[in-house]
């Protein structure tokens, strides 16, 4: 039985795929195969049922999962030990939102890479939502969300700062703000929306419910750059974090639409309260909120 194999399982057992664990895994199909009939031969005791193209994790499966879990930190651990603390190696694997990686985490993970070369990073950009998915299955050690207060009693998180969202437009479209005293021309707007699991699309549409403004034309992307551009070539109205628009507001390619109130999302730390912390993992961290705050 061999570390590599057991990380197979874990990501067959998470993904309820080989095909799909072989891509992420960077394995052929037939070698993912492979490990996991040497784990049931080992262990005397099918881990899936194969059902065509579906496999589903059997009650043994089950069981094996909660110790690979224990056991791959444990092993996490162990590859973190260093001989000179000021030579940290290992891995850190980091879950972040689109618009943190962009524009928040580029100058920190420089720094992080000069401190300490022998770290190797592995970096996930995802939804809040899946992020947190992602972070109890220990996919990753830690996240970096923009969202609303994070309440979990499984999670350790920590508000590093706040990052305001605006409405844009084109610049040449006539609304000047998001109001009731305005709803049918808001309502005859497409409403470009990011993808449905994402806090930000969530919060657009109750904010847009409480001004009773119905949504009669939308779309929806999954990355932000594409909203950008959709609301640059004026086929709709967006909000998105402002920290990702202010070049095309410079530019003058896109507009503010005014609000009543300002609107806040919270830079967010997360790990999951059962985590062991590594010295890397807490060097990231300290270097986090230093450089970010």
């Amino acid at each position: 039985m061999e570390i590599r194999q057991l990380k197979t399982f874990k990501k067959v057992a998470e993904l309820r795929s080989f095909s799909k664990a072989s891509k992420e895994l960077n394995y052929g199909q037939s070698t993912v195969t492979d490990h996991i009939k040497l784990l049931e031969n080992e262990i005397g005791a099918p881990l899936f049922n194969r059902l065509g193209k579906t496999i589903t994790i059997t009650s043994v499966g089950e069981e094996l999962y909660e110790y690979v879990i224990e056991l791959l930190e444990t092993h996490n651990k162990i590859k973190n030990i260093s001989a000179n603390n000021k030579m940290l190696n290992g891995q850190i694997k980091i879950g972040a939102s689109e618009s943190i990686i962009v524009y928040r985490l580029q100058n920190i993970l420089f720094k992080f890479k000069e401190l300490y070369p022998n770290v190797n990073i592995s970096l996930i950009s995802d939804n809040c939502s899946k992020l947190k998915e992602k972070l109890y299955s220990g996919e990753v050690d830690l996240i970096i969300t923009l969202e609303p207060k994070i309440n979990s009693r499984d999670l350790i998180t920590t508000v590093i700062n706040s990052q305001e969202l605006v409405f844009i437009s084109n610049i040449e479209k006539n609304i000047d703000n998001i109001h009731e005293n305005n709803k049918e021309q808001i309502e005859n707007e497409c409403i470009i929306f990011t993808d449905r699991d994402c806090a930000i699309r969530a919060y657009l549409k109750n904010y847009l419910y409480n001004k009773d403004i119905n949504i009669k034309n939308s779309l929806e992307f999954s990355s932000m750059e594409a909203i950008k551009q959709c609301v640059v070539s004026n086929l709709g109205i967006s909000l998105l974090p402002k920290i990702c628009v202010e070049t095309l507001i410079t530019d003058k390619k896109i507009k503010i639409i005014d609000t009543d109130e300002e609107i806040k999302f919270l830079v967010q730390l997360s790990y999951h309260k059962n985590k062991w912390i590594s010295p890397i993992i807490e060097s990231f961290i300290n270097i986090l909120i230093e450089q970010i705050i």
